[in-house]
């Protein structure tokens, strides 16, 4: 999220200007958390879009515009939460991916396997890697302790690792013809 203080400052002192120009800036980055979260593109929109319209009705009660990032990822959370809940469940879908690239594969392979996670998480994954949020702002943005996301974290990592290395070794090695070499199927890895 590249807001600048002033912005938020701003905003949280009640420009309508400045706080439309943050919720402008801010909705990329709401969509990719609500969808992260919900896996749909229609409740993810929703989801997004009320948490920037509870955001803007809030923003003069920002005490900290410096956590900003924070609040706001919290005020989507809870709403891709809420929606969540309120939707039916569904059986989830398992993923095969193939491809005729190594690196692709490869890709959605740790998609996969973070998509595989539990929601909890999941969420401690994307928080971190894709907002680059530290453990403290995650477990303000969870409403859980910063040990609590350090241990969720880590175990994350462990089953990811696991998973992968599940993919690795159970998916073939993609292959291609090349015939610069006189191979008909010459290995991409």
């Amino acid at each position: 999220m590249e807001c600048s203080q002033a912005l938020i400052a701003r905003a949280a002192a009640g420009d309508a200007v400045a706080t439309a120009e943050l919720i402008a800036a801010v909705w990329p980055d709401a969509y990719r958390l609500a969808w992260s979260i919900l896996k749909d593109r229609s409740a993810a929109e929703d989801a997004a879009q009320e948490g920037c319209a509870r955001a803007w009705c809030a923003m003069t009660q920002l005490r900290r515009p410096e956590r900003f990032p924070v609040w706001f990822y919290r005020i989507v959370v809870n709403e891709s939460r809420r929606l969540l809940r309120a939707r039916p469940r569904e059986p989830v879908a398992e993923l095969v991916a193939y491809s005729e690239s190594g690196a692709l594969a490869q890709r959605l392979d740790v998609r996969a396997a973070i998509d595989s996670l539990d929601s909890q998480l999941r969420l401690a994954v994307l928080l971190r890697y894709y907002f680059e949020l530290n453990s403290s702002e995650i477990a303000r943005v969870v409403g859980a302790s910063p040990v609590t996301v350090r241990w969720r974290l880590m175990l994350a990592h462990r089953r990811l690792r696991s998973l992968l290395e599940e993919y690795a070794s159970s998916s073939p090695s993609p292959t291609h013809n090349d015939e610069r070499y006189g191979d008909e199927s010459v290995a991409t890895s």
